[in-house]
């Protein structure tokens, strides 16, 4: 990815004596490493619009407003359209920010805003992760691989498109990520029929070896299976991608690969690259909110709600073993084979417990981004349906009564209660949120 850019609007004169422009700056650069903060003093109208006409393509703004300035200039900004964190000092601040940018918050501007005495406290500055991680999430690359006539549909997106079809073009349109079509015969080709058994064969020992239990009969499918992951990563790092979303059960379906990417998802969290289970269009937003904004991967899974005894059951063949997000795993893995036996190289997952989950999924066509959460209690291992099973408490009444269709069958879970965080950053965004159990 680039290096981020984001302008940092300082409204009216910045005194040295009382907070000075090389203060904010020094203090941003310190706390968000690596991105660019590039400033502009903005005293009038004039100098609004301009920095508009010079900055109409950053990923947002970054305002602090600490002295009164003309209602024209606030505006102008606020209501420009652009993703803004505006940060207002309480006295000198609060004029334009009662007058001007709670209107605009109110107007549906996406604007995410806070009034505090101090500027630079940790409670205003930590508003400005939202910006870096939509500037994270717009500069996204996902590796989409499937079948030639699939991405027929999905790339061209005709007028009377069905879902599918529009959901790739309303994925970038709205979210600003690129989507990399790959044929799979141009992967296999190009990728997997590359890839040795001896090359395989390291990453099957220490998969094995890393696991608590091997109660797979079936080494060759984990062999495959490495075959795949290698084959993935390096798909992804020649092309540039930072996402890789194969599609499985199309692709095994096809007859044309007999390798299931289980395995190889878990290995490429630890490469820094973002896996998308079934490749499911309307599981990206989440996995990369998840990555980006709270350093948490995504566990994309077959949800089912107990409505007897208020419980929720998580299922698929892989979860993340590094569920908090470290570069090494945090929790034990057996490698099993599944759905009654016909299911190779998947992993059963012993995910933390006591703990509170964040459940989401976005429909891109709609603008939807659905949101619940519950309380991690128990793994279930059985070789029936999908390998990794989390058993959580929730509502589940509620969760079945309000469950947003349309945004599919599948959730991506992360660890942690964001509620709160994501329902700002979604503010930023301009996405509409469901909250199925409140």
């Amino acid at each position: 990815m680039q290096v981020l850019r984001i302008p940092v609007v300082f409204l009216g004169p910045f005194e040295p004596d009382f907070l000075s422009v090389d203060d904010v700056l020094r203090v941003l650069r310190g706390r968000f490493l690596g991105v660019d903060f590039r400033p502009y003093n903005v005293n009038s109208v004039n100098d609004a619009y301009a920095f508009l006409r010079a900055e109409g393509d950053a990923v947002g703004y970054l305002v602090l407003n600490v002295r009164v300035v003309h209602q024209g200039v606030v505006r102008a900004i606020v209501e420009s359209g652009k993703p803004i964190v505006y940060i207002a000092r309480t006295m000198e601040g609060s004029p334009n920010y009662l007058m001007d940018v709670v209107e605009a918050r109110r107007s549906g501007y996406p604007v995410l805003s806070v009034a505090t005495e101090d500027v630079l406290s940790d409670a205003a500055l930590n508003r400005v992760r939202y910006l870096v991680a939509l500037g994270q999430i717009r500069g996204s690359r996902v590796l989409l691989v499937t079948a030639r006539n699939l991405i027929n549909y999905m790339s061209w997106a005709f007028p009377n498109a069905t879902e599918l079809s529009r959901a790739v073009a309303e994925l970038q349109r709205r979210v600003g990520l690129t989507v990399d079509f790959m044929d799979l015969r141009e992967f296999i080709d190009r990728y997997y029929s590359k890839v040795t058994d001896a090359e395989a064969e390291p990453w099957v020992e220490a998969w094995v070896k890393g696991a608590s239990q091997v109660v797979d009969p079936s080494r060759v499918d984990i062999v495959k299976a490495a075959r795949l992951y290698l084959a993935m990563l390096r798909a992804a790092r020649e092309r540039g991608d930072n996402v890789v979303a194969f599609d499985c059960i199309m692709n095994v379906s096809t007859g044309l690969i007999d390798a299931w990417p289980c395995l190889g998802y878990m290995q490429l969290w630890y490469d820094g690259l973002i896996p998308v289970c079934e490749a499911d269009l309307y599981a990206i937003l989440p996995l990369l909110i998840g990555r980006y904004l709270f350093n948490r991967p995504g566990f994309v899974n077959d949800p089912g709600v107990d409505e007897v005894n208020n419980r929720l059951i998580y299922w698929h063949c892989y979860a993340p073993t590094n569920p908090y997000g470290s570069g090494k795993p945090e929790v034990p893995y057996i490698i099993t084979d599944a759905h009654g036996g016909s299911k190779h190289a998947s992993i059963h997952v012993k995910l933390p417990v006591n703990e509170p989950v964040t459940v989401m999924s976005y429909n891109p066509a709609t603008n939807t981004l659905s949101l619940h959460v519950a309380k991690a209690i128990d793994n279930i291992y059985w070789k029936q349906l999908c390998a990794t099973k989390l058993v959580a408490t929730g509502d589940a009444r509620r969760i079945a009564a309000k469950w947003t269709t349309e945004n599919g069958y599948h959730r991506v879970l992360i660890y942690g209660d964001f509620r709160g965080e994501v329902k700002e950053f979604a503010v930023l965004m301009g996405i509409r949120v469901v909250e199925e159990d409140q």
